[in-house]
């Protein structure tokens, strides 16, 4: 009977140890973790300049009358198509042709005084000096006569291309000064174009004729093809950025000044970058973040840090810690750690 409770206690314990190794086993198989890897790839790219900015005619300008008065005609509205040399609005001449008219009194006196000088002086009655002087006096006068008409061509507002009125400022009978402005012209004889600012880091990457597209909130199911046609070659002391133009190719739409744009621009010049697919990072802070390789048995995951540099749809473009690795860790990275044990599956 002993040696039958013996020989029981023996077999339980071969059951026990044989049980345990197995269960030993299989949490060995269950430290590994199933991963999927995808290669990275160095490739030459042109980095995107995403801005903002705003619609407008090319050639926009303040109109404004060379001298002040009471405004009394006004022949247009905002929103106005204008035919090239028609009349905006005109001050009341009374008084500015009342200056004419005495700068051509002026002038005719000038010259009658001139005349009689000369007579006196060719009978030695007159000196030279006061020949000279009446000479003088007629310049004088010819000149004040010549500004009294400019000022009075300048007292009406012409259009001076085809366009539309796109801002008025004053309303009739208002006394206005001289040089304040009237209308807000747009010449529709030009492009349209859209500026935009952007920073000196993207200032350097864009060059006139780089390629663009343009969105806008009036047409928010069309895309318009753009290209730069003008960079600043300082940057704007209010906002640091570079006002960059480009030139906008509306098709058969109706645009208007002032509609907001947002602008997709296309450099030309492109960089080498280390892309990789946006399902390998693991940690980000701001432009540094943590990705897992494999070591060279594929046997277990190794944390890397590296520097992002660009955010595109699906991919991360980085510029620093991948410089001799050739895959990266994408299904399956969450759950990993430095030094995990990892199975690749197809």
């Amino acid at each position: 009977m002993k040696r039958i409770i013996e020989l029981l206690l023996l077999i339980t314990a071969l059951v026990l140890v044989i049980g345990c190794g197995a269960g030993d086993n299989e949490g060995q198989r269950e430290e590994a973790i199933y991963v999927k890897t995808a290669p990275v790839k160095k490739e030459m790219i042109s980095i995107p300049v995403v801005t903002s900015g705003r619609l407008s005619t090319q050639a926009e300008m303040k109109l404004s009358f060379k001298t002040g008065g009471i405004l009394e005609t006004l022949n247009a509205d905002e929103g106005q198509m204008a035919r090239q040399g028609q009349t905006l609005a005109a001050l009341n001449l009374a008084e500015i042709e009342a200056k004419v008219k005495q700068a051509e009194s002026a002038y005719q006196k000038a010259v009658r005084d001139l005349e009689r000088v000369q007579r006196l002086f060719a009978d030695s009655v007159a000196t030279l000096e006061q020949r000279q002087d009446a000479e003088t006096g007629v310049d004088i006068a010819e000149a004040n006569l010549k500004v009294a008409k400019f000022n009075l061509r300048h007292s009406k507002i012409i259009a001076p291309s085809t366009g539309r009125i796109l801002k008025r400022f004053v309303e009739k009978n208002e006394l206005v000064s001289a040089g304040m402005p009237v209308f807000l012209f747009g010449s529709t004889e030009n492009d349209w174009v859209i500026r935009v600012g952007v920073t000196d880091r993207d200032i350097m990457r864009v060059h006139i004729g780089d390629s663009a597209t343009v969105k806008m909130d009036a047409y928010p199911a069309r895309q318009f093809g753009a290209i730069v046609s003008e960079i600043a070659e300082f940057a704007d002391p209010r906002s640091g950025t570079f006002e960059i133009e480009l030139r906008l190719d509306p098709g058969e739409l109706e645009l208007k000044s002032g509609f907001n744009a947002q602008v997709t621009i296309f450099p030309s010049a492109r960089q080498a970058m280390t892309i990789v697919p946006i399902e390998a990072l693991v940690e980000g802070d701001r432009n540094t973040g943590f990705v897992f390789t494999l070591n060279e048995s594929k046997d277990t995951a190794e944390k890397i840090k590296v520097r992002i540099d660009r955010i595109f749809d699906g991919t991360i473009g980085v510029s620093k810690g991948l410089e001799s690795v050739s895959e990266v860790v994408t299904e399956g990275a969450s759950y990993l750690t430095d030094g995990s044990k990892v199975v690749v599956t197809k």
